[in-house]
């Protein structure tokens, strides 16, 4: 009896050595656990962050896209105009030739006659698709500055609801820009600022030239090719920028009967009309309109003596963008909740195998195309030695 007794005297200590282990490894298991959880909760609140920031600057692409859409269609309507006014004066000189022609002078001149008849209601229709227009780019640009505005406020709700949603509400969670000084989203609100085409260098000029379409760019061929006698139909839209940036389209259409000659040739003017939207035109180069002053000059010269307004305004073309859009450069935030850390970002790509360019080159980041995505990122030295000296100020304070 008095061995038994003896022996659990010392078993005693170890029982409860092994107590205070089995407490201590609980009690670090709950602290890997709630680290661990409080880890993929600022995961996904950095995720939900980078993906606000793409989704922003997808919808400013669209809209930037739309923008130039809206500008192509303004094109096109002083293309449509000025066409028609190259076939009023077609008709009406077909008319003048005929009339000493019985039968054929009652045809041209009824075509005539009709041609002139849609002439105001064409104004009426094409002045008010030209003011439907500026609605809708008035309305566009006005939803890049709500977008700008709208998304840097949801950020911090989003994150707050994300919060939530895992039952640590009152946490202490801060969202801050990388490398992690500046609070978000006082550096994402100058990150892409608004431009214009006064100072931005022809960017949104050179887009819009390369997004014409063909009836827009360029309405140049031959009507009629026989023996000495030629028929030349030239024409095209010219985007004019003036000294503040603002923009005119300007739209021209010509048709004339070249005789050639032995030593030179004879242009006899058929049709021209000119049609403007804001300034008019004072002076071209022979490339300009399709070529239409190379290759019809004297007609040329008739269309730019009688021009014709469709009563708009030469303005500024205002977007968002931003040039330098490196790779280094791409917007990053980084979420700090209680002693964890997790950062993301947003990256820009174009799978040749889904969307491929036709020049086949890769396309660099841009905000034209709603390319961008979102991606968790890990930290890099820098960040975290910033991050370190932030967290020993803040707890010496």
């Amino acid at each position: 009896m008095r061995s038994r007794g003896y022996t659990s005297a010392w078993f005693l200590p170890v029982l409860a050595a092994l107590m205070v282990l089995t407490m201590g490894v609980m009690q670090g298991s709950e602290r890997i656990r709630s680290t661990w959880y409080q880890q993929n909760v600022a995961d996904n609140m950095a995720s939900s962050a980078a993906t606000l920031l793409a989704r922003e600057l997808n919808l400013l692409a669209l809209i930037n896209r739309a923008l130039l859409a809206n500008e192509l269609t303004l094109a096109q309507l002083t293309g449509i105009y000025s066409w028609y006014l190259m076939m009023r004066d077609v008709a009406d000189r077909s008319a003048a030739i005929a009339t000493l022609i019985p039968y054929l002078n009652a045809i041209t001149r009824q075509i005539a006659q009709s041609i002139r008849q849609l002439e105001q209601p064409l104004n009426v229709i094409l002045r008010g698709v030209i003011y439907f227009q500026t609605l809708i780019t008035t309305a566009l640009r006005a939803s890049q500055w709500f977008a700008r505005l709208s998304f840097s406020l949801e950020i911090p709700r989003t994150l707050s609801d994300v919060l939530a949603r895992h039952d640590l509400e009152q946490a202490d969670w801060q969202v801050l820009h990388a490398p992690g000084i500046v609070p978000l989203p006082w550096l994402w609100w100058t990150y892409i600022p608004p431009q214009h085409s006064g100072k931005d260098r022809g960017l949104a000029k050179n887009l819009m030239l390369a997004s014409l379409d063909g009836f827009s760019r360029r309405r140049s061929y031959r009507w009629l090719n026989a023996f000495q006698v030629s028929v030349r139909k030239a024409g095209g839209a010219r985007l004019e920028s003036d000294k503040q940036g603002r923009w005119s389209w300007q739209s021209m259409d010509t048709v004339a009967v070249h005789i050639s000659g032995l030593l030179d040739s004879e242009e006899l003017p058929w049709g021209d009309g000119l049609s403007y939207l804001g300034n008019q035109v004072k002076t071209y180069t022979g490339k300009d309109f399709g070529d239409a002053p190379r290759i019809n000059p004297v007609t040329t010269g008739w269309a730019q003596a009688l021009q014709h307004s469709l009563r708009g305004t030469a303005r500024q073309y205002s977007y968002f963008n931003r040039t330098d859009l490196e790779a280094d450069d791409w917007p990053q935030v980084i979420v700090k909740l209680n002693n964890v850390t997790a950062k993301a970002g947003v990256y820009f790509s174009r799978p040749k195998s889904l969307f491929p360019r036709l020049d086949g080159k890769q396309e660099q980041a841009n905000l034209f195309n709603s390319l961008w995505q979102p991606q968790l990122m890990s930290l890099t030295l820098t960040e975290k030695m910033v991050l370190a000296t932030l967290q020993q100020g803040s707890e010496n304070d």
